[in-house]
């Protein structure tokens, strides 16, 4: 009687055994796939952008680290891989596939939406030119062009280079004398600005901002906005960006529609353009129109 009590309880045990056995082989199963189901992407940001981008313990730091953050939080099926570097380096990487996914205040310009994918409206930029206090003042491109004010150079691979070249086919008559550079700081051109080296500069208000306080920026006198521009991620092309891309796309829409893109430019960019006028007819309108 006994050894059939035993022979019932080993049974029991080793059921058990085999239960526990199936049900950890299950789990680790389970969380490969939940594992093998998440897609790393590759985001590199400018290294001396702020407040849109720089280095932040091994991230992203800024406006974009901010959104970036939050898109990782919601996308469950994607994981952000954040690298900063200078910003050719940034485009180089891009476009050999080094990188997925470049964030900045990047603007439209042909050359880029015709070498990258790019998503709908991220940001809101607002325009201002500087010019130094007690000397010649503008108030709008046009301005630059008929009072013959030097524009401080602008690199040849940023957005406002294409923006002041597309100004310049749309108004032959006020042309403005466009002259290319390098990788360059705003605080490096705003002070060849307050030093009379040249009359003027245009950036972002979130560009000057951060230089206003220094010994240099407290000689530049801004203008009110000229402008609001859009600003995009641009994707490496490939089949998982393009999947990326529409997620991205749906997400952007969200945090705009919640208030997040407007709370976090208040944030960092020491305004909420999104409650500018005209803000809402202009972000993510066509920019080849």
């Amino acid at each position: 009687m006994k050894s059939k009590k035993r022979i019932i309880v080993y049974g029991v045990i080793a059921i058990a055994v085999i239960i526990l056995i199936l049900t950890g082989a299950l789990h680790n199963s389970s969380k490969a796939n939940s594992n093998s189901s998440v897609t790393t992407i590759s985001v590199a940001g400018p290294d001396n952008n702020r407040p849109y981008t720089y280095p932040d313990n091994g991230k992203i730091g800024g406006y974009y680290g901010a959104l970036l953050g939050r898109i990782d939080q919601d996308l469950k099926q994607y994981k952000f891989k954040q690298t900063t570097t200078a910003q050719n380096s940034v485009f180089v990487g891009l476009q050999s596939g080094k990188y997925d996914l470049a964030v900045s205040n990047w603007w439209y310009s042909k050359d880029r939406f015709n070498t990258y994918l790019h998503s709908t409206s991220n940001g809101l930029d607002d325009l201002r030119l500087i010019t130094k206090k007690g000397g010649k003042t503008a108030n709008s491109l046009k301005d630059i062009a008929t009072k013959k004010l030097t524009l401080a150079p602008i690199s040849t691979d940023d957005a406002r280079y294409a923006f002041i070249q597309d100004y310049n086919k749309k108004n032959p008559k006020y042309k403005i004398n466009l002259k290319g550079i390098g990788d360059q700081s705003a605080g490096d051109a705003l002070k060849q600005v307050s030093n009379g080296q040249y009359d003027v500069a245009i950036y972002p208000y979130a560009a000057y901002k951060p230089v206003s306080s220094t010994s240099e920026g407290t000689k530049l006198r801004v203008s009110k906005s000229i402008g609001l521009e859009n600003s995009y991620f641009l994707l490496n092309k490939s089949d998982k960006n393009e999947k990326l891309l529409k997620a991205l796309n749906k997400e952007l829409k969200k945090l705009k529609d919640n208030g997040y893109l407007g709370k976090i430019t208040k944030k960092y960019l020491y305004e909420n353009t999104f409650e500018f006028p005209g803000a809402n007819s202009t972000f993510n309108t066509d920019p080849t129109k």
